[in-house]
């Protein structure tokens, strides 16, 4: 069985079926990591802004001109 692997593994068509799924594997794990990217930065914006919605309700910021864009 293990000959079996190796030759298929190491043969012409075995080796282009492996490059294939390698291939295919990063291709789909990038398209993930881009769409997790993506995702996080979006959180961090609406966090953010939620953050400096609550800092402003303080009248200490009352004057700060980042507080009159809400």
């Amino acid at each position: 069985m293990f000959r079996a692997v190796k030759n298929f593994l190491l043969g012409e068509r075995g080796a282009i079926l492996t490059m294939e799924n390698i291939i295919w594997a990063l291709v789909i794990a990038g398209a993930a990591a881009g769409v997790g990217y993506g995702v996080s930065a979006a959180l961090r914006g609406l966090a953010g802004k939620n953050v400096l919605f609550i800092k402003c309700s303080d009248p200490a910021y009352a004057n700060d001109p980042r507080c009159s864009q809400l």
